[in-house]
Protein backbone atom coordinates (compact mmCIF):
# COMPACT_ATOMS: atom_id res chain seq x y z
CA UNK A 1 0.00 0.00 0.00
CA UNK A 2 3.05 2.23 -0.26
CA UNK A 3 3.04 4.64 -3.16
CA UNK A 4 6.14 5.66 -5.02
CA UNK A 5 6.21 9.26 -3.78
CA UNK A 6 7.40 11.87 -6.29
CA UNK A 7 8.82 8.97 -8.33
CA UNK A 8 11.25 8.29 -5.46
CA UNK A 9 11.79 4.98 -3.66
CA UNK A 10 9.03 4.26 -1.15
CA UNK A 11 9.58 4.10 2.61
CA UNK A 12 7.59 3.15 5.65
CA UNK A 13 6.75 5.93 8.12
CA UNK A 14 7.19 3.53 11.04
CA UNK A 15 10.87 3.15 10.07
CA UNK A 16 11.48 6.91 9.92
CA UNK A 17 9.37 7.93 12.87
CA UNK A 18 10.72 11.16 14.35
CA UNK A 19 10.94 14.75 13.16
CA UNK A 20 14.56 15.97 13.39
CA UNK A 21 13.61 19.13 15.27
CA UNK A 22 11.99 17.03 18.05
CA UNK A 23 15.39 15.64 19.14
CA UNK A 24 18.22 17.53 20.79
CA UNK A 25 21.61 17.25 19.12
CA UNK A 26 23.66 14.32 20.45
CA UNK A 27 27.16 13.99 18.93
CA UNK A 28 30.00 12.36 20.89
CA UNK A 29 33.44 12.23 19.27
CA UNK A 30 35.54 9.22 20.41
CA UNK A 31 38.57 9.68 18.18
CA UNK A 32 39.79 12.64 16.15
CA UNK A 33 43.48 13.47 15.59
CA UNK A 34 42.79 17.25 15.56
CA UNK A 35 44.96 18.89 18.23
CA UNK A 36 46.43 15.51 19.23
CA UNK A 37 49.07 14.97 16.55
CA UNK A 38 52.44 14.63 18.29
CA UNK A 39 54.67 12.93 15.73
CA UNK A 40 57.87 14.51 14.42
CA UNK A 41 58.17 11.87 11.70
CA UNK A 42 61.34 10.40 13.19
CA UNK A 43 62.33 6.74 12.93
CA UNK A 44 61.38 6.32 16.60
CA UNK A 45 57.85 7.62 15.81
CA UNK A 46 57.46 5.10 12.99
CA UNK A 47 58.62 2.26 15.27
CA UNK A 48 56.22 3.37 18.02
CA UNK A 49 53.33 3.53 15.54
CA UNK A 50 53.96 0.01 14.21
CA UNK A 51 54.45 -1.37 17.73
CA UNK A 52 51.12 0.12 18.78
CA UNK A 53 49.44 -1.31 15.67
CA UNK A 54 50.87 -4.77 16.31
CA UNK A 55 49.95 -4.77 20.00
CA UNK A 56 46.42 -3.39 19.46
CA UNK A 57 45.46 -5.75 16.63
CA UNK A 58 47.19 -8.74 18.27
CA UNK A 59 44.87 -8.26 21.27
CA UNK A 60 41.87 -8.26 18.93
CA UNK A 61 43.06 -11.44 17.16
CA UNK A 62 43.46 -13.24 20.51
CA UNK A 63 40.01 -11.98 21.57
CA UNK A 64 38.05 -12.68 18.37
CA UNK A 65 39.81 -15.47 16.49
CA UNK A 66 39.72 -19.13 17.48
CA UNK A 67 43.46 -19.68 17.75
CA UNK A 68 44.22 -23.44 18.00
CA UNK A 69 46.70 -22.69 20.81
CA UNK A 70 48.47 -19.78 22.52
CA UNK A 71 50.63 -17.69 20.19
CA UNK A 72 54.40 -17.54 20.72
CA UNK A 73 57.10 -15.01 19.93
CA UNK A 74 58.59 -15.62 16.49
CA UNK A 75 62.20 -15.80 17.79
CA UNK A 76 61.16 -18.57 20.17
CA UNK A 77 59.38 -20.52 17.42
CA UNK A 78 62.44 -20.27 15.19
CA UNK A 79 64.70 -21.48 18.00
CA UNK A 80 62.44 -24.48 18.68
CA UNK A 81 61.18 -25.12 15.14
CA UNK A 82 61.75 -28.89 15.33
CA UNK A 83 59.00 -29.10 17.98
CA UNK A 84 56.51 -27.75 15.46
CA UNK A 85 56.69 -30.26 12.64
CA UNK A 86 54.00 -32.71 11.59
CA UNK A 87 50.25 -32.33 11.73
CA UNK A 88 49.76 -32.61 15.51
CA UNK A 89 52.28 -29.97 16.54
CA UNK A 90 50.93 -26.66 15.33
CA UNK A 91 52.57 -23.36 16.16
CA UNK A 92 50.78 -20.00 16.26
CA UNK A 93 52.36 -16.59 15.63
CA UNK A 94 50.97 -13.07 15.22
CA UNK A 95 52.86 -10.39 13.33
CA UNK A 96 53.13 -7.85 10.54
CA UNK A 97 53.08 -8.98 6.92
CA UNK A 98 56.22 -8.13 4.97
CA UNK A 99 56.59 -8.27 1.16
CA UNK A 100 53.70 -10.56 0.21
CA UNK A 101 54.31 -12.14 -3.21
CA UNK A 102 53.19 -15.05 -5.38
CA UNK A 103 55.52 -17.90 -6.34
CA UNK A 104 55.52 -19.07 -9.95
CA UNK A 105 53.24 -21.97 -8.93
CA UNK A 106 50.63 -19.57 -7.53
CA UNK A 107 51.43 -20.12 -3.84
CA UNK A 108 51.45 -17.06 -1.56
CA UNK A 109 54.63 -16.21 0.32
CA UNK A 110 55.37 -13.47 2.85
CA UNK A 111 57.53 -12.55 5.81
CA UNK A 112 55.82 -12.37 9.23
CA UNK A 113 57.51 -10.08 11.71
CA UNK A 114 56.98 -9.31 15.39
CA UNK A 115 59.12 -7.50 17.99
CA UNK A 116 61.49 -10.48 18.25
CA UNK A 117 62.10 -11.73 14.71
CA UNK A 118 60.80 -12.64 11.27
CA UNK A 119 59.86 -15.93 9.61
CA UNK A 120 58.94 -16.86 6.04
CA UNK A 121 55.35 -18.06 5.59
CA UNK A 122 53.94 -20.06 2.69
CA UNK A 123 50.26 -20.59 1.88
CA UNK A 124 50.01 -23.29 -0.76
CA UNK A 125 47.36 -23.97 -3.38
CA UNK A 126 45.43 -27.10 -2.51
CA UNK A 127 43.60 -29.60 -4.61
CA UNK A 128 40.89 -32.23 -4.14
CA UNK A 129 39.63 -32.89 -0.60
CA UNK A 130 42.11 -30.46 0.96
CA UNK A 131 40.49 -27.45 -0.69
CA UNK A 132 39.22 -24.84 1.70
CA UNK A 133 37.14 -21.76 0.78
CA UNK A 134 38.82 -19.44 3.29
CA UNK A 135 42.23 -20.41 1.87
CA UNK A 136 41.16 -19.92 -1.68
CA UNK A 137 39.79 -16.47 -0.85
CA UNK A 138 43.18 -15.40 0.57
CA UNK A 139 45.07 -16.93 -2.36
CA UNK A 140 42.67 -15.20 -4.74
CA UNK A 141 42.96 -11.78 -3.06
CA UNK A 142 46.52 -11.73 -1.74
CA UNK A 143 47.69 -9.88 1.37
CA UNK A 144 48.42 -6.22 2.06
CA UNK A 145 51.92 -5.24 3.18
CA UNK A 146 51.92 -4.29 6.90
CA UNK A 147 48.71 -6.21 7.68
CA UNK A 148 48.66 -7.64 11.19
CA UNK A 149 47.49 -11.26 11.23
CA UNK A 150 47.81 -14.56 12.99
CA UNK A 151 49.03 -17.77 11.35
CA UNK A 152 48.90 -21.35 12.54
CA UNK A 153 50.81 -24.20 10.94
CA UNK A 154 54.08 -26.13 11.00
CA UNK A 155 57.73 -25.68 10.00
CA UNK A 156 59.57 -27.35 7.14
CA UNK A 157 62.29 -29.92 7.97
CA UNK A 158 64.99 -27.23 7.90
CA UNK A 159 62.90 -24.63 9.74
CA UNK A 160 63.31 -21.99 7.04
CA UNK A 161 59.67 -22.09 5.87
CA UNK A 162 56.48 -22.00 7.93
CA UNK A 163 53.63 -23.82 6.17
CA UNK A 164 50.42 -21.94 6.97
CA UNK A 165 47.32 -24.05 7.65
CA UNK A 166 45.12 -21.17 8.77
CA UNK A 167 45.16 -17.38 8.84
CA UNK A 168 43.56 -15.54 11.75
CA UNK A 169 42.04 -12.08 11.32
CA UNK A 170 40.86 -9.76 14.11
CA UNK A 171 37.20 -9.22 13.11
CA UNK A 172 34.53 -10.78 15.29
CA UNK A 173 32.03 -12.98 13.45
CA UNK A 174 28.93 -10.83 13.99
CA UNK A 175 28.51 -7.32 15.34
CA UNK A 176 25.42 -6.40 17.39
CA UNK A 177 24.14 -2.99 16.26
CA UNK A 178 23.04 -0.37 18.78
CA UNK A 179 19.75 1.40 18.07
CA UNK A 180 19.05 4.93 19.28
CA UNK A 181 16.02 5.88 21.36
CA UNK A 182 15.33 8.76 18.98
CA UNK A 183 13.94 7.83 15.55
CA UNK A 184 15.89 10.52 13.68
CA UNK A 185 17.95 9.83 10.56
CA UNK A 186 21.44 10.51 9.27
CA UNK A 187 22.28 11.21 5.60
CA UNK A 188 25.61 10.76 3.81
CA UNK A 189 27.41 12.60 1.01
CA UNK A 190 31.03 13.11 0.05
CA UNK A 191 33.21 14.26 -2.85
CA UNK A 192 31.04 17.23 -3.74
CA UNK A 193 33.99 18.99 -5.43
CA UNK A 194 32.62 22.53 -5.31
CA UNK A 195 34.85 24.72 -7.48
CA UNK A 196 35.16 22.15 -10.25
CA UNK A 197 33.48 22.73 -13.62
CA UNK A 198 31.98 19.24 -13.25
CA UNK A 199 30.21 20.05 -9.92
CA UNK A 200 26.51 19.24 -10.48
CA UNK A 201 24.92 22.45 -9.20
CA UNK A 202 21.43 21.99 -10.69
CA UNK A 203 21.12 18.61 -8.96
CA UNK A 204 22.21 20.20 -5.67
CA UNK A 205 19.32 22.67 -5.92
CA UNK A 206 16.97 19.80 -6.75
CA UNK A 207 18.09 18.10 -3.51
CA UNK A 208 17.63 21.35 -1.54
CA UNK A 209 14.01 21.58 -2.79
CA UNK A 210 13.47 17.95 -1.74
CA UNK A 211 14.87 18.71 1.74
CA UNK A 212 12.34 21.51 2.19
CA UNK A 213 9.29 19.64 0.90
CA UNK A 214 9.55 15.87 1.41
CA UNK A 215 8.29 14.31 4.68
CA UNK A 216 11.26 11.90 4.78
CA UNK A 217 13.68 14.85 4.76
CA UNK A 218 12.11 16.13 7.98
CA UNK A 219 13.55 13.10 9.81
CA UNK A 220 17.16 13.89 8.75
CA UNK A 221 18.93 15.48 11.70
CA UNK A 222 22.53 14.93 10.55
CA UNK A 223 24.36 15.16 7.24
CA UNK A 224 27.80 13.51 7.20
CA UNK A 225 30.19 14.98 4.61
CA UNK A 226 33.09 12.54 4.20
CA UNK A 227 35.75 14.70 2.56
CA UNK A 228 36.54 16.41 -0.76
CA UNK A 229 33.68 18.89 -0.36
CA UNK A 230 35.70 21.27 -2.54
CA UNK A 231 37.91 20.48 -5.53
CA UNK A 232 40.96 22.21 -4.03
CA UNK A 233 43.88 23.64 -5.99
CA UNK A 234 47.10 22.06 -7.22
CA UNK A 235 45.87 18.54 -6.49
CA UNK A 236 46.69 17.01 -9.88
CA UNK A 237 48.42 18.20 -13.09
CA UNK A 238 46.26 20.42 -15.30
CA UNK A 239 43.61 20.95 -12.61
CA UNK A 240 43.55 24.75 -13.23
CA UNK A 241 41.79 24.31 -16.57
CA UNK A 242 39.00 22.28 -14.90
CA UNK A 243 38.22 24.78 -12.13
CA UNK A 244 35.19 27.07 -12.18
CA UNK A 245 36.44 28.71 -8.93
CA UNK A 246 40.25 28.98 -9.00
CA UNK A 247 40.56 30.42 -5.46
CA UNK A 248 40.67 27.86 -2.64
CA UNK A 249 39.00 30.03 0.02
CA UNK A 250 36.30 31.05 -2.46
CA UNK A 251 35.55 27.33 -2.98
CA UNK A 252 35.00 26.84 0.76
CA UNK A 253 32.84 29.99 0.98
CA UNK A 254 30.70 28.77 -1.92
CA UNK A 255 30.23 25.37 -0.26
CA UNK A 256 29.22 27.12 2.99
CA UNK A 257 26.62 29.06 0.98
CA UNK A 258 25.28 25.83 -0.56
CA UNK A 259 24.94 24.23 2.89
CA UNK A 260 23.07 27.34 4.14
CA UNK A 261 20.30 26.48 1.65
CA UNK A 262 19.45 23.31 3.61
CA UNK A 263 16.68 23.50 6.24
CA UNK A 264 17.64 24.65 9.75
CA UNK A 265 16.96 21.23 11.33
CA UNK A 266 19.92 19.63 9.47
CA UNK A 267 23.29 19.63 11.27
CA UNK A 268 26.41 18.91 9.23
CA UNK A 269 29.50 17.00 10.27
CA UNK A 270 32.38 17.62 7.87
CA UNK A 271 35.76 15.93 7.55
CA UNK A 272 38.63 16.48 5.10
CA UNK A 273 39.74 14.36 2.15
CA UNK A 274 42.76 14.36 -0.15
CA UNK A 275 41.52 17.44 -2.10
CA UNK A 276 41.14 19.54 1.05
CA UNK A 277 43.36 22.25 2.55
CA UNK A 278 44.83 20.06 5.31
CA UNK A 279 48.00 17.95 5.53
CA UNK A 280 47.88 14.94 3.18
CA UNK A 281 49.21 12.48 5.79
CA UNK A 282 46.53 10.43 7.57
CA UNK A 283 45.10 10.68 10.15
CA UNK A 284 44.31 14.22 8.98
CA UNK A 285 43.40 17.02 11.42
CA UNK A 286 40.37 19.12 10.56
CA UNK A 287 40.19 22.46 8.74
CA UNK A 288 41.85 25.68 9.94
CA UNK A 289 39.70 28.28 11.71
CA UNK A 290 39.83 30.68 8.72
CA UNK A 291 38.02 28.05 6.64
CA UNK A 292 35.56 27.16 9.42
CA UNK A 293 34.39 30.76 10.00
CA UNK A 294 32.02 30.74 6.99
CA UNK A 295 30.03 27.76 8.30
CA UNK A 296 27.18 27.93 10.81
CA UNK A 297 25.65 24.60 11.87
CA UNK A 298 28.67 22.45 11.04
CA UNK A 299 30.82 20.30 13.32
CA UNK A 300 34.37 19.99 11.95
CA UNK A 301 36.29 16.78 12.60
CA UNK A 302 39.45 15.08 11.31
CA UNK A 303 39.76 12.13 8.94
CA UNK A 304 39.04 9.45 10.07
CA UNK A 305 36.57 10.20 12.83
CA UNK A 306 35.02 7.70 15.24
CA UNK A 307 31.89 9.22 16.78
CA UNK A 308 28.40 8.43 18.08
CA UNK A 309 25.03 9.94 17.20
CA UNK A 310 22.46 9.19 19.92
CA UNK A 311 24.54 6.20 21.02
CA UNK A 312 24.91 4.71 17.50
CA UNK A 313 28.62 4.29 16.66
CA UNK A 314 29.82 5.65 13.31
CA UNK A 315 33.22 5.51 11.67
CA UNK A 316 33.68 8.04 8.90
CA UNK A 317 36.77 7.84 6.69
CA UNK A 318 37.36 9.65 3.40
CA UNK A 319 38.75 6.47 1.84
CA UNK A 320 42.05 7.41 0.14
CA UNK A 321 43.47 3.98 1.06
CA UNK A 322 40.90 2.30 -1.24
CA UNK A 323 43.53 3.12 -3.92
CA UNK A 324 46.01 0.90 -2.05
CA UNK A 325 43.49 -1.92 -1.58
CA UNK A 326 42.70 -1.83 -5.33
CA UNK A 327 46.43 -2.00 -6.13
CA UNK A 328 47.23 -4.60 -3.46
CA UNK A 329 44.33 -7.07 -3.46
CA UNK A 330 43.18 -8.77 -6.64
CA UNK A 331 39.55 -8.99 -5.46
CA UNK A 332 39.11 -5.22 -4.88
CA UNK A 333 38.15 -2.97 -7.79
CA UNK A 334 36.95 0.62 -8.23
CA UNK A 335 33.69 -0.84 -9.55
CA UNK A 336 33.10 -2.50 -6.15
CA UNK A 337 34.74 -0.25 -3.53
CA UNK A 338 32.69 -1.81 -0.70
CA UNK A 339 34.98 -4.84 -0.95
CA UNK A 340 37.82 -2.57 0.22
CA UNK A 341 35.67 -1.55 3.21
CA UNK A 342 35.04 -5.21 4.06
CA UNK A 343 38.80 -5.79 3.94
CA UNK A 344 39.42 -2.81 6.25
CA UNK A 345 36.99 -4.24 8.80
CA UNK A 346 38.45 -7.76 8.48
CA UNK A 347 41.89 -6.30 9.25
CA UNK A 348 40.58 -3.75 11.79
CA UNK A 349 42.73 -1.18 9.99
CA UNK A 350 41.87 1.61 7.55
CA UNK A 351 45.20 1.90 5.73
CA UNK A 352 47.72 -0.82 6.53
CA UNK A 353 50.27 -0.19 3.79
CA UNK A 354 53.21 2.08 4.62
CA UNK A 355 54.77 3.77 1.58
CA UNK A 356 51.87 3.11 -0.80
CA UNK A 357 49.47 5.63 -2.34
CA UNK A 358 48.19 6.87 1.03
CA UNK A 359 50.62 9.09 2.97
CA UNK A 360 50.57 8.11 6.66
CA UNK A 361 51.56 10.08 9.73
CA UNK A 362 53.31 7.82 12.27
CA UNK A 363 51.50 8.80 15.48
CA UNK A 364 52.63 6.98 18.67
CA UNK A 365 49.10 5.55 18.84
CA UNK A 366 48.15 4.31 15.36
CA UNK A 367 45.05 6.37 14.60
CA UNK A 368 43.94 4.12 11.74
CA UNK A 369 43.37 0.98 13.82
CA UNK A 370 39.61 0.26 14.02
CA UNK A 371 39.50 -0.16 17.80
CA UNK A 372 35.71 -0.45 18.06
CA UNK A 373 33.57 -2.08 15.37
CA UNK A 374 31.14 0.62 14.18
CA UNK A 375 27.39 0.25 13.68
CA UNK A 376 27.76 2.32 10.48
CA UNK A 377 31.00 2.61 8.49
CA UNK A 378 31.15 5.25 5.76
CA UNK A 379 33.76 6.13 3.12
CA UNK A 380 33.79 8.23 -0.06
CA UNK A 381 36.70 9.05 -2.37
CA UNK A 382 35.91 6.70 -5.27
CA UNK A 383 32.68 8.38 -6.47
CA UNK A 384 30.75 5.10 -6.36
CA UNK A 385 27.61 4.42 -4.35
CA UNK A 386 26.59 1.46 -2.19
CA UNK A 387 24.80 0.72 1.07
CA UNK A 388 24.77 -2.83 2.47
CA UNK A 389 25.28 -4.91 5.60
CA UNK A 390 28.50 -6.76 6.45
CA UNK A 391 28.52 -8.90 9.60
CA UNK A 392 26.18 -6.51 11.42
CA UNK A 393 27.81 -3.23 10.31
CA UNK A 394 26.10 -1.06 7.68
CA UNK A 395 28.65 -0.10 5.01
CA UNK A 396 28.01 3.14 3.13
CA UNK A 397 30.07 4.17 0.14
CA UNK A 398 28.73 7.70 -0.11
CA UNK A 399 27.95 9.25 -3.45
CA UNK A 400 29.64 12.17 -5.17
CA UNK A 401 28.18 15.41 -6.52
CA UNK A 402 30.65 15.61 -9.41
CA UNK A 403 30.07 14.46 -12.98
CA UNK A 404 32.59 12.29 -14.81
CA UNK A 405 35.97 14.05 -14.97
CA UNK A 406 38.33 13.91 -17.95
CA UNK A 407 40.67 11.70 -15.89
CA UNK A 408 37.83 9.25 -15.11
CA UNK A 409 36.82 9.25 -18.78
CA UNK A 410 40.38 8.33 -19.70
CA UNK A 411 40.25 5.42 -17.21
CA UNK A 412 36.80 4.39 -18.45
CA UNK A 413 35.35 4.93 -14.95
CA UNK A 414 31.67 5.84 -14.62
CA UNK A 415 30.79 7.57 -11.31
CA UNK A 416 27.41 7.17 -9.57
CA UNK A 417 26.64 10.79 -8.64
CA UNK A 418 23.84 12.52 -6.72
CA UNK A 419 22.61 9.68 -4.50
CA UNK A 420 21.68 10.70 -0.96
CA UNK A 421 21.95 7.73 1.42
CA UNK A 422 19.71 7.97 4.50
CA UNK A 423 19.80 5.66 7.52
CA UNK A 424 17.43 5.82 10.47
CA UNK A 425 19.29 5.57 13.78
CA UNK A 426 16.48 3.69 15.52
CA UNK A 427 15.23 1.21 12.89
CA UNK A 428 18.55 1.06 10.94
CA UNK A 429 16.45 1.04 7.77
CA UNK A 430 18.21 2.69 4.84
CA UNK A 431 17.08 4.34 1.64
CA UNK A 432 18.96 6.02 -1.22
CA UNK A 433 17.38 8.95 -3.04
CA UNK A 434 18.62 9.70 -6.60
CA UNK A 435 18.86 13.34 -7.69
CA UNK A 436 20.79 12.88 -10.95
Amino acid sequence: DLLLRNNLPDWNEADFSMHASDAASDITVHYDITGNSTTEGKMSDITACFNDRLQSIRKLIVQNSNLPRKHQEISRLLAEYSRYQGYENKAVAIGLVNEPRYTKNGHLMWGLEDETGEMTCLLTKRSGDDRDRAHEQILEAGLMPDDVMGVSGTFSQTGDIFYVDDLHFPLETKHQKVSSEAGVSVAFLSDIHVGSKTFLEAQWHKMVRWFHTDPLAKTIKYLILSGDCVDGVGIYPGQDSELAIPDLFAQYSEFARLLELLPEWVECLMLPGNHDAVRPAEPQPTFEKDIQQDYNTTTFVGNPCDFSLHGVRLLSYHGKSIDDFVAGLKTVTYADPVEAMREMLRRRHLAPQWGGKTPLSPEPEDGLVIREVPDIFVTGHVHGHECLDFRGTTLVCSSTWQDQTSYQRMLGFQPKPCMLTIINLKSHKSISIPFA
